[in-house]
């Protein structure tokens, strides 16, 4: 699995949605974060019909044109998964198809097994026109998805809507070799493009509809630059985005988090590299990605559903208790237990979550929306 993260894979997907020449870079890149070879992404118009369009990574065209989109599709155990289940979630197909029934599968032993993948980890959206389908896999020898893998190959999927609604944008804008500033702007989560000195480029609606509403003061647009309120996070953002826009990036990107009068995180801000191409000259921009956190809403759970991300009623609520902003100091004192209670249970909960620190733990699950009783992924 590539240990740099999702965010990458992440910024190569906005990257082709603009640039289709980038997709197999892409899909490259969603293989190799998934720990395999192999990955697709198709079309279907609708339930039952043939995919009309697909991206691959380690796969011939001819072997999908040849074999599943001509015959396979239509006995793909998998897609039946999918299309039963909720949209928007990555399933890890080892969890329904044991080695028996892959032993008496002929989608299995006549077209997976022979192009050499096993186990996969797939999701499906719906934008309105279709459905599209995610899907990762992996050999044998590169062995079954761990849920810290499925939470990363999560984080592309919750993206794909937003992806493909800038594609069709762009598409149909007939925006070629630049950015397409409409299609950005149709986009619901707060976007701001920048260059490397942190001059504002472009920023979309929902960035101008995030600036003017509480909380006030964490982000300012002065003499058209970008800043933040915290002076350190905004060196740290200067830095980033200038080894962005060089094409520098690497490492493991993790957002940056500016912390509101209370000194709760209260914004968290992503930097992905992108590319313009214009007039035959290349300039780097960097995309940057706001999202508020602590929004107020009332959390519950239906009852007797299991927890997300396999996690303890325990860990439900210690997760829940970060996201608000209260400290594992202070959560142990307001519960009694022990503060290396709640150290072990934060650790239990980064391993189940793909996370890596608390913070990352508090992203998460403020992110979550709450309705009717239920939660559904953050678009």
């Amino acid at each position: 699995m590539d240990h740099d993260g999702a965010d990458p894979v992440i910024a190569a997907f906005y990257r082709a949605a603009l640039q289709p020449e980038e997709w197999p870079a892409a899909m490259h890149a969603f293989a190799r974060l998934a720990g395999g070879d192999v990955a697709c992404c198709f079309l279907k118009p609708q339930a039952g019909e043939a995919p009309t369009r697909a991206y691959l990574s380690g796969m011939e065209q001819d072997a999908w044109e040849a074999g599943y989109r001509r015959y396979y599709h239509a006995i793909d155990p998998g897609y039946a998964i999918l299309t039963r289940g909720v949209a928007g979630r990555m399933h890890l197909m080892q969890e329904y198809f044991s080695d028996r029934m892959v032993a008496r599968s002929e989608y299995f032993q006549d077209f997976y097994l022979r192009r050499g993948v096993r186990y996969s980890c797939s999701g499906v959206v719906s934008d309105g026109s279709g459905l599209t389908i995610l899907s990762a896999h992996r050999t044998m020898r590169q062995g079954q998805y761990d849920q810290p893998a499925q939470a990363q190959l999560q984080r592309v999927l919750d993206h794909l809507p937003n992806i493909f609604r800038l594609r069709d944008t762009a598409q149909q804008a007939q925006v070629r070799g630049a950015l397409a500033w409409a299609a950005l702007d149709v986009l619901p989560r707060a976007l701001l493009l920048v260059d490397a000195g942190l001059r504002l480029v472009f920023m979309n609606q929902a960035a101008h509809r995030l600036l003017a509403a509480p909380p006030s003061g964490l982000v300012n647009l002065r003499g058209g630059q970008v800043g933040l309120r915290a002076s350190s996070v905004q060196q740290q953002l200067a830095q980033r985005v200038r080894l962005a826009c060089a094409g520098l990036a690497g490492g493991h990107p993790v957002p940056l988090y500016v912390s509101d009068a209370d000194g709760r995180p209260a914004l968290e801000v992503g930097i992905l590299p992108l590319l313009q191409v214009g007039d035959g000259e290349q300039a780097g921009l960097a995309m940057l990605s706001l999202r508020p956190l602590f929004q107020a809403s009332a959390r519950r759970w239906p009852h007797k559903a299991p927890w997300p991300w396999g996690l303890t009623g325990a860990e439900w609520s210690l997760a829940l208790a970060l996201a608000d902003g209260v400290e594992p100091a202070g959560y142990a004192l307001r519960q009694g237990v022990r503060i290396s209670t709640v150290r072990s249970q934060i650790q239990s909960i980064l391993g189940k979550t793909g996370t890596r620190r608390s913070k990352e733990i508090a992203s998460l699950f403020s992110a979550l929306e709450w309705e009717q009783g239920g939660v559904v992924a953050p678009p």
